[in-house]
């Protein structure tokens, strides 16, 4: 495997790690559960909650990591504003447009194959926007997870998830999100033809949930599908090394000293309520 690979999921993880297990962010968990009832030691409480916490950011650690293989890569050259919270613009016609296609592929007598509705969406999103005045458009701040160009000159953006595995409302305000920044990517970039623009939901995790409801098969990549289009990186080697890191040296110094830091900390009772003495 290329240790240059182990190195950047090293740091990627420790990165994370860094923030996490802060002064800053002890002393938060302790003020949070100082004044909590509970039989659970406190010490173990606070120790609980920046383990879930970690947990919960382990979506946006693949994120990171992610955008982290891409900028070492060989095949492909990360662009400007990847990974960046941007206001990007776009008509009300355009918002509204999208909504009326989200709504749309919920009704039963919807096609099955989204993908020429989804293609017509594009087009007419081009349509609408290379057509308007600069002063009928709206901002509206989105996270653009992924952005890169391949040796070939095509323009990938990228939703990265770890899992499919959102419930229904979540995994419709992802479609929507997606399809919304990709209108706003094209008017940033100066998009004239769809296919200048590829847009990809990415799955870091193979498993399927749900199937091509509002984005076509075509537009979503599991597992290694996106490493072997686009990447010299193998999926497999990045996968392997991610199962592993748990034992790396480094990383377990680090919950050591976590452990031992709470562990050996001195947190007040929750202060006494003070209740009335005369009830009537």
């Amino acid at each position: 495997m290329d240790d240059k690979i182990k190195d950047l999921i090293q740091k990627t993880v420790l990165e994370m790690l860094k923030a996490s297990t802060s002064s800053e962010n002890i002393h938060k968990m302790n003020e949070k559960h100082a004044e909590k009832i509970h039989f659970i030691p406190v010490n173990y409480r606070v120790l609980n909650g920046i383990l879930q916490g970690l947990n919960i950011k382990f979506g946006n650690f693949i994120e990171k990591l992610i955008r982290n293989i891409v900028e070492i890569d060989s095949c492909i050259k990360v662009m400007p504003d990847s990974g960046e919270t941007k206001t990007l613009f776009f008509t009300p016609k355009t918002d509204a447009l999208i909504d009326a296609y989200i709504t749309s592929r919920q009704r039963p007598d919807s096609p099955d194959d989204c993908t020429p509705l989804f293609d017509k969406l594009l087009e007419q999103i081009l349509e609408i926007e290379n057509s308007t005045n600069v002063s009928e458009r709206q901002g509206i701040t989105k996270d653009i997870d992924g952005l890169f160009i391949t040796n070939q000159g095509l323009m990938v953006y990228t939703e990265l998830k770890y899992n499919d595995d959102h419930d229904t409302g979540k995994f419709v305000d992802i479609n929507r999100k997606f399809i919304k920044t990709w209108a706003g990517l094209a008017v940033r970039l100066g998009i004239t033809r769809t296919d200048q623009l590829f847009p990809i939901i990415y799955y870091f995790n193979s498993i399927k949930r749900y199937g091509p409801i509002y984005t076509p098969s075509r537009n979503i990549m599991r597992g290694p599908q996106l490493f072997e289009a686009f990447l010299q990186t193998k999926y497999e080697d990045v996968y392997e090394c991610l199962a592993d890191i748990g034992n790396d040296p480094a990383i377990v110094k680090v919950f050591d000293d976590l452990f031992q830091t709470v562990r050996k900390q001195t947190i007040p009772k929750p202060t006494q309520l003070n209740l009335p003495t005369d009830i009537t």
